[in-house]
């Protein structure tokens, strides 16, 4: 009885214009359909073949037959039995969406976008729109891409997904006002849109508007809660505001919905770890190790945090289940060397590192570890001396070798080889940020090049602006000038990030001096006075004042 009936229902629909459309040659078509429900495609194939030389203008039965060639990946003869249709009927838009689909299933995607543009210009169909759209933003046709969308929302305005397209090639193109308005018209038009949520979550943090990004990605996991993707940039916007706990929550549920993703608790350690909760990443990277003792990534990271909490023996043990074929060994060696420091087992660190030095000798890294154990130790001289005598012998392009032998020189009191190394740290990286601010201000310090120093750390604060100490470098340079009154102010607003700073508020005393506003230079000094007691400098400002 049910084989019977859908017998029927076919018969019915085929003489009502069947399945592929109005107009088909019922005998024809209906031996087409019977073949393939039979799984006989050659069969189908003759069928509809023969369907379309009693009928060849019927965009529906070119429309099965580019099926079932398409499945075949014979591509060529489908766009064949295409093209023949637009020449008899040109600019017909299903056929045009066919052609553009063979075209990027053939690898010639520059002409399936501009066929699926005009089918999206004279059929308008929301698939021709979203296909043509796609296709245009993927071969770097933006401009055109985004007057389709605008075409697009104009010919189908309640439909989102066309607001949504929209936004996201805004967003491409760094229009945020813009792509924030398409976004809001997507969740007028749908307020649970999944991708359209998520999109202007992400915008609204990049934008620094943190409390509406929370608002959005929690929408979207409340309309989606199995949305990993969501929770867990939800966990890294929560980590950023000092709530640990609550982004553990939501990496525990990602975790959870994901089905135990390692991928998933590993970078949560990560991210608690570079959020400075060392004792948290430890909770977690112990949990990976545990479970898979040939974790190497895990125990790696489980010595970091134990390092950072300063549990040397423990950071040890970690470390060395690191294995010296892991491509993380050498850095654990100078975990470990600093671990055994930490131990005030001195020698044994230097060994260490030095053993391994021996059979790497261009090992940069190392080298400028086993520098910054000297460094601790007071020992400037050995730590310029490593560096250097690797320079004689070596080239590089490592500007951090040159950052190092800057900040050495300075330590040794010679500034004007500190400043050298400093610009060739700059002509390697011109956009180290403490380069820029350590060569400016070591000039304001001596009171020399006081314009290229201020140019100097304004690039600096261009790339960290909320730095307290880069905005105390102005500062100084302002002081120098002999502009006392913007020394003020930007001490001040570099006290806003910095303020346990103790020459930072000696610098403010100095320009409020400078201004004769003498309570408020001692009560500046005094400040820098509780925060380092022993400034025999700051102290003897004082009693000046006094």
């Amino acid at each position: 009885m049910k084989r019977w009936a859908w017998w029927v229902g076919l018969v019915v629909a085929v003489a009502a214009g069947g399945p592929a459309g109005a107009g088909l040659p019922a005998a024809s078509v209906l031996e087409g359909y019977i073949a393939l429900r039979g799984g006989d495609v050659d069969g189908a194939l003759g069928a509809f073949r023969r369907a379309l030389s009693d009928d060849p203008d019927s965009a529906a039965i070119r429309a099965e037959i580019v099926r079932i060639l398409g499945s075949r990946k014979d591509y060529a003869d489908a766009l064949a039995v295409v093209d023949d249709g637009l020449n008899r009927r040109p600019d017909h838009p299903e056929l045009l969406v066919l052609r553009a689909r063979l075209l990027r299933a053939m690898g010639r995607p520059g002409e399936a976008a501009t066929a699926a543009k005009r089918a999206a210009e004279v059929g308008g169909s929301e698939e021709a729109y979203g296909l043509a759209v796609r296709l245009l933003e993927a071969e770097g046709r933006a401009d055109e891409a985004l007057a389709l969308t605008a075409r697009w929302s104009e010919a189908h305005p309640d439909d989102p997904e066309a607001w949504f397209a929209r936004g996201r090639i805004l967003i491409r193109r760094e229009d945020a006002g813009g792509a924030r308005k398409a976004l809001r018209k997507v969740l007028d038009l749908d307020p649970n849109h999944r991708a359209g949520l998520r999109a202007l979550a992400a915008l609204e943090e990049d934008q620094g508007n943190v409390a509406a990004a929370e608002t959005l990605y929690r929408r979207v996991i409340e309309a989606n809660p199995h949305d990993v993707e969501a929770r867990f940039r939800l966990g890294q916007l929560l980590i950023k505001q000092d709530r640990a706990a609550e982004a553990v929550e939501e990496f525990q549920a990602a975790e959870r919905w994901s089905g135990g993703n390692a991928n998933l608790r590993f970078q949560l350690g990560l991210l608690l770890l570079q959020n400075d909760r060392a004792a948290e990443a430890e909770t977690v990277f112990l949990a990976m190790a545990k479970a898979n003792g040939d974790d190497v990534r895990a125990w790696y990271l489980l010595g970091v945090s134990r390092l950072a909490q300063e549990k040397y023996q423990e950071a040890i043990e970690a470390l060395d289940r690191v294995p010296p074929t892991a491509a993380s060994y050498p850095d654990a060696l100078i975990r470990k060397a600093f671990a055994l420091q930490g131990l005030e087992r001195r020698d044994e660190a230097r060994s260490l590192l030095l053993g391994w030095l021996d059979d790497h000798p261009t090992d940069e890294e190392v080298r400028l570890a086993l520098a910054g154990l000297f460094e601790e130790e007071g020992d400037y001289r050995s730590a310029a001396d490593l560096v250097e005598s690797y320079l004689a012998e070596h080239e590089t392009d490592n500007a951090k070798v040159y950052f190092t032998l800057g900040v050495l020189y300075d330590k040794l009191k010679d500034w004007r080889r500190s400043a050298e190394y400093m610009k060739q740290c700059l002509e390697r990286d011109p956009d180290d940020a403490h380069a820029l601010n350590y060569l400016g201000y070591t000039y304001a310090e001596h009171g020399i090049n006081l314009e290229e120093a201020e140019r100097l750390i304004l690039r600096a604060i261009e790339l960290k602006p909320d730095n307290g100490f880069i905005i105390d470098s102005l500062g100084w340079v302002y002081f120098r000038q002999g502009r006392y009154e913007e020394a003020v102010a930007t001490l001040r607003k570099a006290l806003e990030t910095a303020p346990e700073d103790p020459v930072i508020w000696e610098h403010l005393g100095d320009a409020y001096l400078a201004l004769g506003e003498d309570g408020k230079a001692r009560d500046a000094y005094q400040k820098a006075l509780d925060l380092s007691p022993d400034s025999e400098e700051v102290q003897s400002k004082l009693e000046a004042l006094q």
